[in-house]
């Protein structure tokens, strides 16, 4: 990104990610209290949209916690290490249209975006683990939800037991999407250190187009959003996420189905 003339942005306020938090939470308590049956729909939607941007943020936190580490410290100036989901890339590509993916397909889209500065990072090493700290990150969720849902016990159910699950159904695709070494995605983007540098004008028109063929690959290419899926359910079912549990969690959040 080349720097801009336009006033800075306002300085990062936590309030925001809190204020997602408390969402979290309050959809959560409302799913498990049951307390308002015709709402199960509004409230796992809500649940697993809120949870869903707080996974993102983590992602994105494991990228630039690891570019400050490894001497990029204007990711504090940034504010990416803030609890503000805003200064996680521009609002349309970076929220809105993965939050329309996920509502629409249930897919766990690739979202937020940091800038990080890998010419003030110490070494191609240092770069490609920052890359790989995002994913880390939605492995990191992803297991704390499985175990979450183990603690539960195999046979457990209810509203807040199939959110939960499909929470980290979407954790798994995230994962499993993030590391395709396509230009754009983390994948790729720990490779990219290492390859020649005459390279790097190339690879920098690909970028822009690389989500976009993989969305569409997704939805038109046939077999293979049904791999996508079904390596991501074998990933969470290994870890102990019911499947039952996730085809309920995702026919309650569309619930104007």
């Amino acid at each position: 990104m080349t720097a801009s003339t336009t006033a800075a942005p306002p300085p990062p306020n936590n309030l925001v990610g809190l204020a997602i938090l408390g969402a979290f939470a309050a959809c959560g308590a409302a799913l498990a209290t049951a307390a308002a049956p015709g709402a199960l729909g509004l409230l796992t939607f809500g649940f697993v949209m809120s949870g869903w941007i707080l996974a993102v943020m983590a992602h994105e936190f494991g990228h630039a916690f690891v570019a400050y580490l490894a001497g990029d410290h204007t990711v504090r100036e940034k504010g990416y290490l803030s609890f503000d989901p805003r200064r996680y890339g521009d609002l349309a590509t970076s929220l809105v249209i993965p939050l329309i993916a996920l509502a629409l397909g249930g897919i766990g889209f690739p979202g937020g975006a940091v800038w990080l500065r890998h010419d003030l990072m110490r070494s191609p090493a240092w770069r490609a683990a920052a890359s790989l700290a995002g994913p880390l990150g939605t492995l990191v969720v992803l297991l704390v939800l499985a175990g979450v849902l183990a603690m539960w016990g195999g046979s457990a159910s209810g509203p807040l037991f199939a959110a939960v699950a499909l929470l980290a159904f979407l954790q798994a695709t995230a994962l499993i999407l993030n590391l395709l070494p396509i230009p754009g995605l983390d994948g790729f983007n720990a490779v990219r250190p290492f390859l020649p540098k005459r390279w790097d004008p190339g690879l920098r028109k690909a970028e822009g187009l690389g989500l976009l063929i993989l969305l569409a690959a997704i939805f038109l290419v046939p077999g293979f959003g049904a791999l996508l899926f079904g390596t991501a359910a074998d990933l969470a079912a290994g870890l102990g996420v019911p499947r039952p549990a996730i085809v309920a969690g995702f026919e309650a959040f569309q619930f104007w189905r």
